[in-house]
């Protein structure tokens, strides 16, 4: 009987409050484990990663925190593939934008990393819970 080979699938994953300082323990909690898996902080993608990071879970502590205590990060390492997953429990699911809030409060989170995710030739997803409850907004970066 022929035995199916084990997944290569490396997952990492973090729960973090959605407040201020989970930021940066996301940013340093992902700096170590791109490292553990090879890629220093010299490797081509190290900034692209941890800048979709930043981005992903600020946007969770700005503006899903009232609904959703606590934010999801996982990092999936497959072979040719390192996908990014921030997830909460807000069920909005947002859009990239054309413009910025008028009122200089942001807007370009999510353009910015699409466009870093496309530079690397990656992409982005954003998937909403079976549930709608929430949503988890996915980066594929390519491990090359």
């Amino acid at each position: 009987m022929a035995v199916a080979d084990p997944t290569l699938t490396v997952r990492y994953s973090l729960s973090l409050p959605t407040v201020p300082a989970s930021v940066p323990q996301a940013r340093r909690s992902v700096r170590a484990e791109l490292a553990a898996r090879g890629l220093a902080a010299d490797h081509p993608l190290t900034d692209a990663v941890l800048l979709v990071v930043s981005e992903l879970v600020t946007n969770t502590v700005r503006h899903a925190a009232p609904r959703s205590p606590r934010t999801t990060l996982r990092l999936d390492f497959e072979p040719d593939e390192l996908t990014i997953r921030v997830h909460d429990r807000h069920p909005h699911c947002p859009s990239r934008r054309e413009t910025p809030h008028q009122d200089g409060s942001g807007g370009w989170g999510l353009s910015l990393v699409h466009e870093t995710a496309l530079l690397a030739g990656g992409g982005t997803a954003t998937l909403a819970d079976p549930d709608g409850g929430g949503k988890t907004m996915v980066v594929r970066l390519p491990l090359v």
